[in-house]
């Protein structure tokens, strides 16, 4: 079998190619900025990614919709080939988080969940102890889209060994 080779303008991707999914998967990432930036904008490892450009798992329908937001290519020729490249009018692609665009109020409540949480337990963490715990505790809500729950948050904690 041979692998067909594409690029951002000229791509051709037949969708019953046994190894079609993996070739747009690799148009995807690259029109995203990478696999790293891909991986963080979908919300999964670089070893995920490897696996769907390799075809042995594929993505969620929320993931694909992640990446193709991300790389902002259509939701319809990513899953299937067919379609335009290009990104339905009106759907603007993900951005990866900078700081003037990190979610202020999820950090709130991050923050005050885990001072809770803390409090609670009668466990007093030095300042750097505390701020890496919410960078966890905010990478790990942010990245789920949810807002923190008090047994997630009491979990992080024990697993991070924050005592």
């Amino acid at each position: 079998m041979t692998r067909q080779t594409s690029h951002d303008k000229d791509v051709n991707v037949q969708p019953d190619k046994v190894d079609a999914f993996g070739e747009r998967v690799e148009v995807a990432i690259e029109r995203a900025g990478g696999t790293t930036k891909m991986a963080r904008m979908a919300g999964v490892s670089t070893s995920v990614l490897s696996k769907w450009r390799r075809g042995e798992s594929d993505p969620s329908r929320s993931r694909l919709v992640k990446m193709a937001r991300a790389a902002s290519v259509s939701i319809e020729w990513l899953a299937t080939g067919e379609g335009s490249l290009d990104h339905v009018a009106g759907v603007q692609p993900q951005r990866a988080a900078g700081p003037q665009e990190m979610d202020l109020e999820l950090l709130e409540n991050v923050a005050r969940a885990a001072f809770q949480e803390l409090e609670r337990r009668d466990i007093n963490l030095a300042p750097d102890g505390l701020a890496r715990l919410v960078r966890v505790l905010y990478r790990h809500f942010a990245s789920k889209g949810d807002q923190p729950d008090h047994d997630t948050v009491s979990n992080i904690i024990d697993l991070a060994a924050y005592r």
